[in-house]
């Protein structure tokens, strides 16, 4: 499945003239899931991980939210489950074997602005303040503008300037902001998923 998908990408892109430059989105909520797996699409799982078969969305409670076929999901915006899971019967509900995606939340690649890790520390041991604080550094990346970038109530670094690499504001009055000390993500060292 993963060789089928990944030559269809460049399949389709050699025909539009566009350049891969990362398989990361392609794989990120297909193949593993982000965060708690909320927009997970793949249909790499049908059964629970104990083996049951999942039944189709259409017969369970969250039939009007999630797509309408046997695959686990997580399609509850607002009471999500750890991760993606399916219905086993018509009440009752089972974890599915879907692996995490932890690039982007493990290290980050490009400049960083989609990594949504939990680094709150910096190159220099300084401590993040919260993005919705503007003291000792007033700032205006707590506006909703910027929610693209995933700040938000939490200390976690990020890149909403979209230079360099992650970075954060810090509790320190004298250090206005630094970088944070996160690994670029690589092949040879970093695994794209686990499990």
């Amino acid at each position: 499945w993963y060789q089928r998908r990944v030559r269809k990408a460049v399949v389709s892109t050699q025909s539009t003239g566009d350049v891969v430059r990362s398989f990361s989105p392609l794989l990120s909520d297909v193949f593993c899931s982000l965060d708690q797996g909320w927009k997970f699409h793949g249909s790499i799982r049908s059964t629970s991980k104990s083996g049951k078969a999942c039944i189709n969305w259409k017969r369970t409670p969250l039939a009007d939210k999630a797509t309408p076929n046997h695959y686990c999901q997580n399609p509850d915006g607002t009471n999500l489950a750890d991760k993606p899971f399916c219905y086993i019967s018509e009440t009752e509900t089972e974890e599915c074997d879907i692996p995490s995606c932890i690039w982007n939340m493990d290290c980050f690649t490009g400049i960083g602005t989609q990594y949504r890790g939990k680094q709150a520390t910096t190159e220099h041991g300084k401590n993040c303040n919260n993005w919705n604080s503007d003291f000792p550094h007033p700032h205006s990346y707590h506006s909703p503008e910027y929610n693209w970038a995933g700040v938000g109530d939490h200390k976690f670094c990020r890149n909403p300037s979209e230079e360099g690499k992650p970075w954060c504001y810090t509790t320190n009055v004298f250090w206005r902001w630094d970088y944070c000390s996160i690994p670029r993500c690589s092949r040879d060292s970093i695994d794209f998923y686990r499990f």
